[in-house]
């Protein structure tokens, strides 16, 4: 009989490997209860704020009001206020004695990452106590507390039980109103059976979606699903300061909490270490796993470096720059940044020349627009000098859709004109030498000639294992005929007698990778497949509607522009 781990001991494998190393989280085995969790959020308030208080504790009336403040409807309203002014959470006071006036008191800073005014607790089997609004008692696992207040979640099972009853508890416990009043800040919620731990973005009843679900992988995109594996990596300090504040967005438009997925976390760290060492790069991130989130995420955590004046966010038309500027701007709400959208080239020599450190949204012509004028043979001196003034910032331009946004030759006139410049891709169809530009004298072919080398890459591969995009029904046609097939058999492997379905699957990748490509780069295999589509497969595509079928919004893909152009041509 297989004997499963106690979640007791599961419980404690997990708080002792959240305390070990220096500088970890602190177990505070006395914090059970609200009334205990309140003493310890006033205790550190004080002790971050004795300048603000002048050495003057807060009265009781004086901690209701704080009370009062630090509980929230819910997690986006708790996020609204996390975000705080410049990266500081506060609470106001109005001092018992009039003569103390009106005080601002920082609860958390967001900039204090595993040092500063921060403490970091982990407590274990708070019980919530039924009350008016609660209907029974509940008692949670393990919580995570930064500055007394809980800031990540966490429900285990054991082995013997699905991670999904992790999640149902949590559900439960929201709409039993147990997260009320002191848990209601709580961001993240973790949920394991030991073997396979998820996580997801703190929401009230309605709004909690097992399909947010997310798990973590690491660098080279393998999965993390052990509770120890996922606490060293996700809920260490400081990673899981920055999952709560750094690697949150709140999206006004949805009155969301989202919290990034770890592929776009590896990316942003990625591209920060790049510019740290001054290079550039590009991202692989497949079409619709959230590329625009990512990329706004990385502006954001640009900014945060010294030497870097302003990001530049390149789309390459003018929709998708009002588009991308909307979703900006709603992620921007109340994250301490600026999102400056340019309606017109005025208006982004207005930005650029600007002294504030901002994220400004444009396109390529507009660009293009604003260093014609610069190079007008009539410049007043005043405009001069704000000419002078761009071509010396220092900027990090960020690409969407970057294999087709910025040509090879527009780039090389930006690096000519702007004299400190790094450079970020984002695509989810990146250039390779198989399908490189056209050559034009030395100018890059390929996505890592224009940008440099490929800081992470997250394929359709990975994202329909993680069920980050719909996945695809495949129906396998053999490209060749059935006796070529088994005479490149009888080539390949001369000394077995074999027919080609005989092979196993790994002897046929082998046998498809030895076929040149121009075996199917030629009129006769077009016109093979053409066929197929256009006589084999009229139920399936809805040619005919006595017929039936689906009707498909696309019937094919290529390896290069050339190859489709050639379909088309004989597809007319």
């Amino acid at each position: 009989m297989v004997k499963f781990t106690s979640e007791q001991k599961i419980e404690e494998d997990l708080i002792n490997q959240l305390i070990s190393g220096e500088s970890q989280w602190i177990y505070r085995d006395d914090l059970r209860t609200e009334e205990a969790l309140w003493d310890n959020v006033r205790s550190i308030l004080e002790q971050n704020n004795r300048a603000e208080l002048k050495n003057i504790p807060l009265t009781e009336q004086e901690f209701r009001q704080v009370k009062r403040q630090l509980t929230f409807l819910n997690p986006y309203e708790a996020a609204k206020w996390l975000s705080g002014e410049n990266g500081k959470a506060k609470v106001e006071v109005q001092r018992e004695d009039a003569s103390l006036g009106v005080i601002r008191l920082t609860v958390i800073n967001r900039a204090d990452i595993a040092g500063g005014t921060t403490v970091y607790e982990v407590i274990n089997q708070y019980q919530s106590s039924k009350s008016e609004t609660k209907k029974r008692d509940r008692r949670f696992d393990v919580t995570l507390l930064m500055n007394g207040l809980p800031m990540i979640h966490i429900e285990l099972k054991n082995r013997q039980h699905p991670y999904m009853d992790g999640f149902r508890q949590i559900h439960k416990y929201i709409k039993e109103g147990a997260f009320d009043p002191i848990f209601s800040s709580t961001q993240m919620y973790v949920i394991s059976n030991a073997s396979d731990t998820r996580y997801i973005a703190a929401a009230d009843y309605d709004s909690l979606n097992a399909s947010f679900l997310s798990k973590w992988v690491d660098l080279k995109n393998r999965p993390v699903t052990n509770y120890i594996d996922f606490a060293r990596d996700v809920l260490s300090i400081p990673q899981a300061h920055r999952m709560v504040t750094q690697y949150s967005v709140t999206d006004r438009d949805k009155e969301a909490l989202i919290l990034l997925r770890p592929y776009q976390i590896h990316a942003i760290e990625a591209i920060k270490d790049a510019s740290k060492r001054h290079d550039s790069g590009y991202i692989w991130h497949t079409t619709g796993s959230g590329k625009t989130l990512t990329s706004y995420k990385v502006a954001c955590n640009l900014l945060q470096i010294p030497n870097i004046d302003k990001t530049i966010f390149i789309v390459d038309r003018v929709d998708l720059d009002q588009q991308t500027t909307s979703s900006f701007t709603s992620y921007a709400e109340f994250d301490p940044v600026s999102i400056d959208e340019t309606d017109n080239v005025n208006e982004l020599i207005r930005r650029l020349s600007s002294d504030d450190r901002t994220v400004v949204v444009t396109t390529i012509q507009k660009l293009n627009h604003l260093m014609k004028r610069m190079e007008a043979e009539e410049i007043s001196e005043r405009n001069q000098k704000r000419y002078n003034k761009i071509k010396n910032l220092k900027v990090a331009f960020i690409v969407d859709e970057c294999h087709r946004a910025v040509t090879p030759k527009k780039k090389r006139e930006l690096d000519q004109y702007f004299h400190y410049a790094l450079w970020y891709g984002f695509t989810g169809t990146p250039i390779f030498k198989e399908n490189a530009r056209a050559e034009q004298g030395d100018l890059a072919r390929t996505t890592e000639g224009l940008y440099g080398k490929r800081l992470h890459e997250y394929t359709v591969k990975e994202a329909i294992n993680d069920k980050a995009v719909l996945g695809f029904l495949v129906e396998y046609k053999h490209a060749l005929m059935q006796s070529t097939r088994d005479a490149l058999t009888e080539a390949m492997f001369p000394d077995r007698d074999i027919a080609y379905d005989e092979l196993s699957d790994d002897d046929k990748i082998k046998l498809e990778k030895s076929i040149p490509n121009d075996a199917y780069e030629n009129d006769k295999h077009r016109l093979n497949v053409i066929d197929f589509i256009v006589n084999q497969s009229r139920r399936k595509l809805g040619f005919t509607a006595e017929e039936g079928g689906k009707a498909y919004g696309a019937i094919l893909t290529t390896s290069s522009i050339n190859s489709a152009q050639e379909y088309y041509d004989l597809f007319k």
